[in-house]
């Protein structure tokens, strides 16, 4: 009876777990970013820009990767693509451990960010398909904000000399588990809406671009700061157990922001949380300014950076439905893993080189205008949305595509 049916992504809860965790893995070296770049730092002695260049392997090779996805995307076989990623990706880890070259580390934290470019591509598609997608889109930032939290906090309690192993083992030890639930749950590829039909590419570039300017400053701007939190804080006089521990709190705390994005999903717009969340997270980089003027950075380093995780949390899931909704096809939301991730390998290098001329200071101050550059594209891309949700909606003769 179930013969020749082709499952959608989302439709059991076990095809969506599985997705869920498989993407958040997939991502899992942005999402232990200040750690990998602080055991790279402590054992291999490199200068900031080779510290920056090879945080950002695994992101560029995400970037590559997912950019040719709306090519693939809706072609390809899910489920052999999917289990055959996971599988490179345990192996490809593995074969990190102690290697200390820098040319050989370069070229094999690429190959791994090329193969998980691969799943994440697959798991971004299926999350975000179907009418549920804005409660999928928050699921996933809990299920990462969850392996984030984990990750800093163990990883930041091993010793000096065995940190940068230990980051590539707990990718390993994640990835097992990861795919004995993908040979029982992993979907294979969704059919495309009947909608799909209906997309005019055309009249979707200026809102294209506003989101793709949007995502990728924010995410410049995360690669940037967000990699070396570690630093401010311990500029400030945290010890580094002081720093993983505060991270971690953070990360768990934003799950309030992941849950309250996944609970509401769009019933609050889409310009009211982008403000709350612009206003929070440039704060948030103004206080860490003065991180060491507090009577207690200690504490100001917990309730900052807790902030700035809660609205990043909490506004991921928008950016995300954003550029879904902009695409019935599903293929448009590929780009948004490119934009990301390919910001998001420059931004390590560009935080290098402004911690270099100018300091911490300096890496702090470009991220508060980041961000504002960030929301201002986001905010333009949900008025020509609403605009042309409005133009839809309104009566009078339809044309038909061509």
């Amino acid at each position: 009876m179930q013969q020749g049916r082709r499952v959608r992504p989302v439709d059991t809860p076990g095809a969506l777990w599985t997705l869920l965790l498989a993407t958040s893995i997939n991502e899992a070296m942005l999402l232990i970013l200040p750690s990998f770049v602080g055991a790279l730092t402590d054992e291999l002695h490199l200068s900031e820009t080779d510290i920056g260049l090879l945080a950002s392997m695994d992101l560029l090779g995400i970037a590559l990767v997912t950019a040719t996805g709306p090519f693939w995307l809706r072609r390809a076989p899910w489920r052999p693509l999917g289990i055959g990623a996971l599988l490179l990706f345990l192996v490809l880890n593995l074969a990190c451990l102690g290697v200390h070259s820098f040319g050989a580390l370069v070229a094999l934290r690429l190959l791994c960010g090329a193969v998980s470019g691969v799943g994440f591509a697959i798991g971004l598609a299926g999350v975000l398909e179907g009418k549920h997608a804005d409660r999928n889109a928050g699921l996933l930032l809990v299920v990462q904000v969850i392996f984030s939290a984990i990750g800093l906090y163990v990883l930041d309690a091993v010793e000096p000399g065995w940190r940068l192993d230990s980051v590539y083992l707990f990718i390993a030890v994640w990835l097992v588990p990861c795919l004995v639930l993908a040979l029982r749950y992993y979907p294979d590829r969704a059919e495309v809406p009947a909608s799909a039909g209906e997309f005019h590419w055309r009249q979707a570039v200026p809102r294209a671009l506003a989101l793709l300017v949007g995502a990728g400053v924010y995410f410049l701007m995360i690669g940037g700061v967000w990699g070396y939190l570690e630093g401010v804080a311990r500029s400030a006089g945290l010890t580094l157990a002081q720093t993983g521990q505060a991270l971690s709190v953070g990360l768990i705390v934003s799950l309030l922001g992941a849950g309250l994005a996944a609970g509401l999903g769009l019933r609050l717009g889409r310009a009211g949380p982008l403000l709350v969340s612009a206003l929070v997270q440039a704060s948030s980089l103004y206080l860490l300014l003065r991180l060491g003027e507090f009577r207690s950075p200690v504490i100001a380093f917990f309730v900052i950076n807790a902030a700035f995780q809660i609205a990043w949390s909490y506004v991921i899931p928008y950016f995300m439905v954003m550029f879904a909704e902009l695409d019935p096809s599903g293929r448009f939301i590929a780009l948004y893993g490119t934009v990301t991730h390919l910001t998001l390998a420059i931004g390590p290098y560009m935080g290098a080189f402004l911690i270099r001329g100018g300091g911490l200071q300096a890496l702090l101050r470009a991220g508060i205008l980041l961000v504002a550059v960030c929301y201002g594209a986001f905010l333009c891309a949900a008025w020509l949305g609403a605009r042309q949700r409005r133009g839809a909606a309104a009566p009078g003769p339809r044309v038909e595509a061509a």
